[in-house]
């Protein structure tokens, strides 16, 4: 049953206000931190009551949940790529999968990734399995060594600060600066 042109109106007009709500909520996560933030931090910002906000929303944590659950979804489906074990994940699919979520998820990278009280409660909320440490662990390799270990976090790290760079440089993610990243990562992994 389709709704009615005012009831129609009326969700459109929700649509973009809970947009606005995660913007907002996004630009003061990675200003002030998740903690620092209020709703009435949210609502103050939005030109709105908090109870007004809390029609959209039912709290802090609900706003958070909107701005994750994509990335995490796809940080899951990776994590289970990398616990595969025939065919075994290759560093590319893996470092590639990295690069493409950090690509398309800026409040991924913004929050969780440069925010202690944001990714505490990703972690809790999100992956209290260690999904990243799944992934770290596939591209160390079996019985890795300490330096393979860190070879496997230096190179998620260059995939994320090489996504993010180039996203600030240009804006998006193309084709061939993913390619240059993906292929950055790569070297440090596999450097002798």
């Amino acid at each position: 049953m389709t709704p009615n042109p005012p009831e129609a109106a009326e969700q459109a007009r929700g649509a973009v206000t809970k947009e606005r709500i995660l913007t907002i909520a996004q630009e003061l996560f990675c200003a002030r931190t998740y903690a620092g933030t209020s709703i009435a931090d949210i609502a103050g910002r939005l030109g709105t009551s908090k109870a007004a906000l809390y029609y959209h929303f039912g709290s802090k944590e609900d706003i958070l949940d909107a701005l994750l659950a994509e990335p995490a979804a796809k940080l899951a489906a990776l994590a289970d790529l990398a616990a595969r074990k025939r065919p075994r994940a290759t560093a590319e699919e893996l470092l590639g999968g990295l690069i493409d979520l950090f690509a398309g998820s800026t409040a991924f990278t913004a929050i969780v990734g440069n925010d202690a009280s944001a990714h505490a409660e990703y972690v809790r909320r999100y992956d209290p399995a260690g999904r990243v440490e799944l992934i770290l662990d596939a591209l160390a390799g079996p019985r890795a060594s300490t330096v393979r270990k860190v070879r496997a976090r230096a190179a998620l790290a260059a995939a994320k600060e090489g996504t993010r760079t180039a996203l600030e440089a240009e804006g998006r993610l193309s084709e061939k600066m993913r390619a240059e990243v993906l292929a950055g990562a790569l070297r440090v992994l596999s450097r002798p």
